[in-house]
């Protein structure tokens, strides 16, 4: 039986961890853009003097409220960008550690839509169908030895 771990698309949980890494600071970046545009916007807004406070305080709202989903769809584009990223790295680690195992019937499989990754994909097939070859050739050797 398979670990749930070793499911291959499992989830973007385990691509989590490598968000700050890999996008961290374009995250923090845009964060800060988007912060300082919503707050240059508030102040001009409060310092109109054709402004009453019913209409400040709707301009107030509108601007917190783009902001949080602003915020929102920038961590979200992060995560998704992210997940693109590691998703190969993830599948190429596992696929390492199935053959430190001796698991070399396990094919190297990336997404349809990494296609920039298929020689890789096709490289590692290979070598692990030489692998097998060469060992079962060892094995046969040894035994009629």
């Amino acid at each position: 039986m398979r670990k749930l771990t070793e499911v291959r698309g499992f989830g973007v949980r385990y691509t989590l961890p490598y968000v700050l890494p890999f996008s961290g600071l374009w995250l923090v970046v845009t964060i800060l853009a988007v912060l300082v545009f919503a707050v240059t916007c508030y102040i001009a807004a409060t310092a109109s003097p054709q402004i009453d406070d019913a209409a400040r305080t709707r301009v107030a709202l509108v601007l917190v409220a783009q902001t949080i989903f602003l915020i929102a769809a920038v961590f979200g584009l992060a995560v998704f960008t992210t997940h693109r990223l590691a998703g190969p790295y993830i599948a190429m680690i596992r696929a390492f550690e199935a053959v430190k195992r001796g698991e070399l019937d396990r094919p190297l499989r990336f997404r349809s839509s990494d296609i920039h990754l298929r020689d890789v994909e096709i490289a590692f097939d290979e070598m692990t169908t030489v692998l097998r070859e060469r060992l079962e050739k060892e094995g046969g050797a040894a035994g009629e030895a």
